[in-house]
């Protein structure tokens, strides 16, 4: 939920991402005593707001986390954002709660919405960030990450976009990755290949690995023989991969690669896609997108560039 609050309707800048400097803090505990925050441990801090009820489903899994982490280094901190922390408190599962009132803290870190995720290493940097309610076995991953410090650079990984050619935009995303000098895998819809030849055929020429995602869109009825048929007829070609709408799951692959699902046809926004991919990325990774989405297009540029400040190199599969 984006904070809305009237005193926090301005802009905060650029979202925490991964790789940022954490700012040391000094707040407030639930009794009222003043606490402080400087690097030395890895913490996970909890952004919540009492008036954004999404803190009950965090809290679980934030309790999960910390019982399976126990007897490691690890420091797990609730935020609250506001000054009504009361229930929040007496609902928090034992963890420690701090109190924002006001945000200032939680705005000058780059936390523009509730709840918000961080994990921060050792040397006081960010490792790991999402909004929204965080997964279970994603934080796991992220603190165990963060206590080896090792956070993941080197390999290859591969850029795959569901749903081509879209309705639109199909020419803009070739264009985006022509740019950046990376070759992806695109998961055709066969229904539209037709229609969308030359398209189809320049991806070919510039050497993306073109395969396919059923005839319409249906999980339950891929119709691969009329995509076969479709393949052949217009692009002179077969595909060998098939991945089903829905899914993770790539069909004709030996060896499945781990999956990065940043679910960018939910929107989220640039800065929360660069942020659910960059902390999750791992040699080897598949990134699983979608065309036709405006803000993938967008933040192609800077998720290529920041995957290779790590030492990543791209493939196709």
């Amino acid at each position: 939920m984006p904070l809305l609050l009237a005193s926090m309707s301005v802009a905060f800048g650029q979202s925490v991402q991964s790789g940022d400097r954490w700012q040391a803090a000094k707040l407030l505990d639930q009794a009222g005593k003043a606490v402080e925050w400087r690097a030395g441990r890895v913490t996970v801090f909890s952004f919540c707001a009492y008036w954004c009820d999404t803190w009950k489903a965090q809290v679980p899994k934030l309790v999960e986390v910390k019982g399976a982490l126990r007897g490691l280094p690890v420091d797990i901190r609730t935020v609250s954002i506001d000054g009504r922390w009361a229930e929040v408190a007496r609902n928090n599962g034992g963890l420690p709660l701090w109190r924002d009132a006001g945000a200032a803290w939680s705005r000058h870190v780059g936390v523009d919405r509730v709840p918000t995720t961080v994990v921060v290493d050792r040397t006081g940097r960010v490792s790991f960030s999402s909004s929204g309610i965080v997964r279970r076995d994603d934080l796991l991953a992220a603190v165990r990450s963060a206590l080896r410090g090792d956070e993941a650079s080197g390999g290859t990984v591969y850029l795959t976009f569901d749903d081509f050619p879209p309705a639109n935009g199909g020419e803009e995303l070739l264009d985006a990755l022509r740019a950046t000098g990376v070759k992806a895998t695109l998961f055709c819809l066969g229904s539209r290949i037709e229609a969308n030849v030359k398209l189809l055929r320049r991806a070919l020429r510039e050497g993306h690995s073109v395969q396919c995602h059923s005839w319409s869109h249906d999980a339950s009825s891929p119709q691969l023989d009329r995509c076969h048929e479709a393949f052949r007829r217009a692009l002179g070609r077969d595909f060998r991969l098939y991945r089903a709408p829905g899914s993770e799951q790539i069909m004709g692959l030996g060896q499945p690669p781990p999956v990065v699902d940043p679910y960018d046809y939910t929107r989220p926004g640039t800065s929360e896609l660069l942020r659910r991919v960059l902390s999750a990325v791992r040699a080897g990774s598949e990134i699983q997108l979608h065309a036709g989405v405006r803000e993938t297009v967008e933040a192609l540029p800077t998720l290529v560039q920041r995957l290779r400040d790590r030492g990543f190199q791209f493939s196709s599969l």
